[in-house]
């Protein structure tokens, strides 16, 4: 680690200095490479991906947060994909709820401490894997896409809560996804 610090102060220390003729400046950043090379530095892993690992599409207005169904507000969005994409956590956290309750049909919500925010993934293709408690990385597969519990066509329902809880005050998520779609990965 300190000498990471080391090479990326000397980097830094490089690219502050006055002009320098184009020799010099290949020669620093060689031997920049070699020092990173040296290292066998990993690369740094995202803190938030995208939910859905495929072709998606965010629906009308009907698939939005807020939108009125049946005399109650719609709380999450719907993400429309082909059955089976596969779904990953959209943050690391600890899952705290699993199951099939009709409506929601397969689910599994994560908690994120760090973001204080609970994701719930709904409609899911089977049920998940993961058991409560179990602790979830970022971009770590969770499910597939489906349409079970209430549902019309294959889609991620994403609820995103403030705080730990399923039933926690519901925030529109669309915002974030937009951001996480334009650097999908």
């Amino acid at each position: 680690m300190h000498r990471a610090v080391i090479a990326a102060l000397a980097l830094l220390a490089a690219l502050a200095a006055p002009a320098r003729a184009d020799t010099e400046l290949s020669s620093i950043f060689e031997s920049v490479t070699r020092t990173a090379r040296a290292l066998d530095v990993e690369p740094a892993q995202p803190v938030d991906w995208f939910p859905v690992r495929g072709i998606v599409d965010f629906g009308d207005s009907e698939a939005r947060f807020g939108a009125w169904r049946g005399g109650r507000r719609h709380e999450g969005q719907d993400v429309f994909a082909k059955e089976g994409t596969p779904l990953v956590s959209v943050r690391a956290g600890t899952v705290i709820e699993t199951g099939n309750d009709g409506g929601r049909g397969n689910y599994i919500a994560i908690w994120s401490s760090e973001a204080r925010l609970t994701f719930v993934y709904l409609h899911m293709r089977a049920p998940t894997r993961l058991r409560e408690g179990e602790q979830v990385g970022a971009g770590q597969r969770i499910g597939a896409v489906g349409c079970t519990g209430s549902c019309w066509g294959t889609h991620l329902h994403l609820e995103m809560r403030q705080g730990r809880s399923v039933s926690a005050k519901p925030l529109d998520p669309l915002p974030m996804l937009r951001v996480l779609a334009g650097r999908a990965r």
